[in-house]
């Protein structure tokens, strides 16, 4: 439910500075500008209060997370005029222009690959359970108690492509606000943070700036996991081989957990200023446009969450059968 507010909360404030900057661009804004701000605000607050209920519909029914899966079937239609540029650019000169087509081929691969590679990667921990028998001793008295060493997987990136597009819309914010206000401020901050002009401050520290965030929200744990995960092995009377359970056991996992996601955030941050670079080399030896490396990273790790929940799913059945035969 806090959630659900916070999205109401700056659903409003963007909705309202929209309004406002498009009072410029409104012929019924000339004479009705309350009115058109009020409305306007109200329309896009609807909106994307309806946008957020479906992505929570799209997480609750076990099909990956909503929010990505919408943003990734918007960025594949954007593909199809990205395609259309380059079949009219390429058209006349493919056989001089198939080195080029190679190239863009082959780190179009190493993108994707890295993209798996960060959203599958993940370091295991060995458990060891008491407390329960295999079926085929369980009739036996004497029977020594099984130990099982399944693992818990700790992700080198946990939220998936998030922190890609927390750092995007972050970044574009100060560009929004300088539209808005006009302020010196805004329109210094504007022209530091753009990687196309060097008047604010050199596009190294757009690019810098961006790594860091990227890092930054990768690492970020707001729900306190290894703690969590100590209590869930408590009840389950499970614990980490040569680790006390309690204190030592969430000092242990705080321990997997930071180095896991530090070497975690590191790669994601290459990879997506890696892709930011090559979109803008791409951008100015063609004729605007460019491949969208970036995007190509949230298309990837959208399919693999999707794949991963659908696999999930179509365990569930299996699982609650095996779950009533033991009458659990």
């Amino acid at each position: 439910m806090f959630r659900w507010w916070l999205s109401l909360g700056f659903a409003i404030v963007a909705a309202c500075t929209v309004s406002c900057y498009s009072l410029q661009y409104s012929i019924y804004a000339a004479s009705h500008r309350v009115k058109h701000v009020i409305l306007t605000s109200f329309l896009l607050v609807l909106g994307a209060m309806s946008t957020t209920w479906i992505c929570d519909t799209i997480t609750e029914s076990g099909f990956g997370h909503g929010s990505s899966l919408i943003i990734c079937v918007g960025i594949l239609t954007g593909y199809t005029n990205t395609l259309h540029k380059m079949l009219t650019q390429f058209s006349g000169n493919v056989c001089t222009s198939w080195p080029y087509i190679l190239g863009v081929a082959g780190i179009f691969m190493m993108v994707t690959m890295g993209a798996v590679l960060v959203t599958e990667g993940c370091r295991k921990i060995k458990l060891q359970y008491y407390g329960f028998k295999l079926a085929s001793s369980a009739g036996k008295e004497n029977s020594p108690v099984t130990e099982v060493e399944p693992y818990i997987p700790f992700n080198i990136n946990p939220t998936g492509m998030q922190p890609l597009l927390t750092t995007s819309y972050l970044l574009a914010f100060p560009s929004i606000m300088a539209s808005i206000f006009r302020s010196p401020f805004w329109e210094n901050l504007k022209e530091i943070l753009n990687p196309m002009t060097s008047v604010g401050g050199s596009p190294w520290i757009y690019y810098l700036t961006y790594a860091f965030f990227v890092f930054v929200f990768n690492i970020f744990d707001i729900a306190n996991l290894p703690k969590e995960i100590s209590d869930y092995l408590n009840k389950m009377s499970a614990r980490v081989p040569k680790i006390k359970p309690g204190r030592a056991t969430v000092d242990y996992l705080t321990k997997i957990q930071t180095s896991t996601r530090f070497w975690g955030g590191l790669l994601l941050s290459l990879l997506a200023t890696s892709s930011l670079l090559l979109d803008r080399y791409l951008r100015q030896i063609n004729e605007g446009f460019s491949i969208g490396f970036t995007s190509v990273l949230i298309i990837v790790g959208s399919i693999i969450e999707l794949r991963r929940s659908y696999q999930a799913y179509n365990v569930m059945p299996a699982l609650s059968k095996v779950l009533k035969r033991y009458g659990a």
